[in-house]
């Protein structure tokens, strides 16, 4: 569920978004940070105050939990799901982070 705080925050921004080759997606960062997840297609990631760019490839899921804006750019035509991300629970497993270069 998300709160009704990140939707003000965040808006349109959360949920699955199709990107067109070289099309552009800002994401404010909320307190917990946000997950990106590419369904297919490749884009790059960078965050405010990161000095690390990411690239991920289909399959990829790159949590993000900086305070910075993220822009994602899809290298080719990508469909990407953003999301907020969750505190880790004790047992469970986190989310992982699949970079290519």
């Amino acid at each position: 569920m998300i709160s009704r705080r990140l939707l003000e925050r965040t808006g349109r921004e959360l949920g699955v978004r199709d990107l067109a080759r070289r099309r552009t997606l800002r994401v404010g960062s909320p307190r917990g940070g946000v997950v990106i997840r590419v369904e297919r297609g490749l884009l790059l990631v960078t965050q405010a105050g990161d000095p690390e760019d990411h690239v991920l490839a289909a399959g990829g899921e790159l949590r993000l939990t900086g305070r910075g804006l993220v822009v994602a750019e899809a290298l080719e035509a990508s469909r990407v799901t953003v999301a907020e991300a969750r505190a880790e629970l004790p047992g469970r497993l986190g989310f992982r982070a699949i970079v290519t270069s």
